[in-house]
Parts: C-alpha cells; structure tokens; sequence
C-alpha cells in the first residue's frame, strides 16, 4: 500500500522503518514542507518520502495521524478533503505523560473528536494506548507476543488495518466500533497502558471480561 504520515515526530520515525520492511511506500508531511524533512528522508532511507500535505493525501492508500494533539486541526484542515480515505488515528489528547498533560474534550474519545475533524473518512483507532518505546520493541513481535488492538466503524477500513498490523509483525484484536471500542483502548481505558504488547489469547481472554 501506498501510506502517508501526517506529522514527523516519534510516532511517525518508529512506524516507518517497520512499514518499509513491510513491503509499503511511505511518504511523509508535515507544516513545514517538504524541504525541511529531507535530512529524516535521508536517514530513515530507501522506500520513503516527502510530500507536501495535499500531495501526501492525494497518493495515499492509508494516512497515518501522527500530529501534536493541539496542531491536529490545523493540520488536518491543510492537507484537504479527506473523503473516503482511510485514516489511522494514532493521536492522544494529550501534552505529555504527566496526568496534567491530559487536554479536556468533554468526555469523548479522542478518536470521536477526529473523525469529526474528517467528515467522510474512515477512521481506524490503533497505536494509541501505548507509549511509542511499547510498540517499537513489541513489532515485530517475538514468540507468543504482538496483540494490537483497534477499533473503528467501517468493515473494509478496518480490514485494511488490521492486513497493516500483520505486515508490521503483530496480531490485530478488534475491539469493536469507534465509540464503544475506542473507550476499552484509549489512554486510559482497560485495554491501555500494560507497558508491553499482549499475548493474542492473553489480550483476547481480556477483551472477553469486559464484553
């Protein structure tokens, strides 16, 4: 598949690498422009590039949402329309780690409040949960490990998703829709924050206590 990132921080130079070793086209953008990322383009190597936003989503198969929580709209706004595209989203409504980084959006799941960002695309939920270290030492996975959960509301999206996950070396574990998925894995929630990458039966065997 052809797989855009938008945004160029920790999230996005973890994942490219291992998309690339599976066998994908990566084309990265930021606000920046594409100038300002070649030295990354350089230093992640062959199988990536450089887009401006709207070059970036007029390419892609899949966009990967890698921004800051509070330069997501702007940058979402940016790249153009977004319909029927599919799209990971890999933010957090957050600052930083500290319970006090947590930014208020009325009670919904931060995947909610970006779907609403995308009208027409179809959102995926998946990478969110855990610390970025726990999914780059966790894919691909090694012996009985690798369970990745996602959640979203479109079938063929999400079977694109989870077709993603496997070529990233995990397992992917559907936990259902946007809203009512998305609550058991966001940050936070019972399926967040084991600091390592489950079992497929041991993550399985959890999702079925809370169902």
């Amino acid at each position: 598949m052809a797989i855009g990132i938008l945004g160029a921080g920790k999230m996005a130079q973890m994942l490219v690498p291992k998309l690339v070793s599976g066998g994908h086209h990566v084309t990265i953008s930021n606000s920046r422009g594409p100038e300002s990322l070649q030295p990354l383009i350089q230093q992640l190597g062959s199988g990536v590039s450089a887009a401006t936003p709207e070059q970036m989503l007029a390419e892609a198969d899949v966009v990967i949402l890698a921004t800051p929580w509070e330069k997501t709209p702007a940058a979402l706004a940016a790249a153009g329309s977004w319909a029927g595209k599919v799209v990971i989203d890999a933010t957090n409504n957050r600052r930083g780690p500290r319970p006090e980084d947590l930014i208020d959006i009325g009670g919904k799941g931060s995947s909610e409040v970006i779907a609403q960002m995308v009208p027409g695309a179809h959102v995926v939920k998946t990478f969110n949960y855990e610390p970025i270290p726990v999914f780059a030492a966790g894919l691909p996975a090694e012996g009985d490990s690798g369970a990745i959960f996602f959640s979203g509301d479109d079938a063929q999206a999400k079977a694109t998703v989870a077709q993603l996950i496997r070529d990233l070396g995990g397992e992917p574990i559907d936990v259902g829709s946007l809203v009512e998925g998305g609550k058991l894995h966001g940050m936070g929630g019972p399926l967040s924050l084991k600091l390592k990458l489950l079992a497929p039966k041991e993550a399985k065997a959890l999702l079925s206590t809370l169902r």
